[in-house]
């Protein structure tokens, strides 16, 4: 008996669905339908416009005026002078200087001539220069020129070799001697003064 119904229910219940969604249809509002619209018209109006003035030219500068002439300047006329007075004369005469008297100027005296120095003749005061072993056996020979600063006492101050003789071991051997001599100074008149003395000093096998 409950299930006959439970149909019946279920049925009604279907059937009033449908109603309702068949009204929902018909009553339901319509859409609102789209309004074409026009697109707005631009209308120009013409407005008179004035004419654009040219710009006035501009005047010519006038032409340039020559300058004003200047005035010349008035004469000097010179003022008469006025003649010496005696006063300025004698003035004039006293202020007038004396020539200088002429100075006598006396000839340069001459420098006394110099003496050369002169060596000294004693033998064991002046040795003669030795010539080396080897030089004699290589039959070496020639002449060295020395410069020799004579000192007031007679002695040798400095010493050096002007011109070898083209062997080093005679140079050196005439720088040895020559150092240990002694010299008669050199003079200027009654004063005795250093002097450079050049001094060949020769080496012969044959003497």
């Amino acid at each position: 008996m409950k299930s006959k119904y439970t149909v019946y229910y279920s049925f009604l219940l279907v059937v009033l669905m449908h109603l309702g969604i068949l009204a929902a249809v018909l009553f339901a509002p319509e859409a609102p339908t789209a309004v074409e619209v026009a697109p707005p018209t631009i209308q120009g109006v013409i407005v008179s416009v004035k004419p654009i003035e040219k710009p006035p030219e501009p005047l010519s500068p006038p032409p340039p005026q020559p300058p004003e002439p200047k005035p010349l300047p008035k004469p000097k006329i010179p003022l008469p002078k006025a003649p010496p007075s005696e006063h300025a004369v004698k003035q004039e005469v006293e202020q007038e200087p004396t020539p200088p008297a002429p100075v006598e100027q006396k000839p340069a005296a001459e420098p006394a001539p110099v003496v050369q120095p002169v060596v000294d003749a004693s033998q064991s005061n002046n040795p003669a220069p030795i010539i080396p072993t080897i030089s004699r056996r290589l039959r070496e020979e020639g002449t060295t020129l020395l410069e020799v600063l004579v000192k007031t006492n007679g002695s040798v101050g400095e010493l050096r070799v002007k011109k070898s003789c083209g062997y080093q071991r005679l140079d050196d051997a005439a720088v040895r001697a020559v150092k240990q001599w002694h010299f008669t100074p050199a003079k200027r008149g009654d004063e005795v003064i250093d002097f450079w003395y050049e001094l060949p000093i020769e080496f012969s096998l044959n003497k």
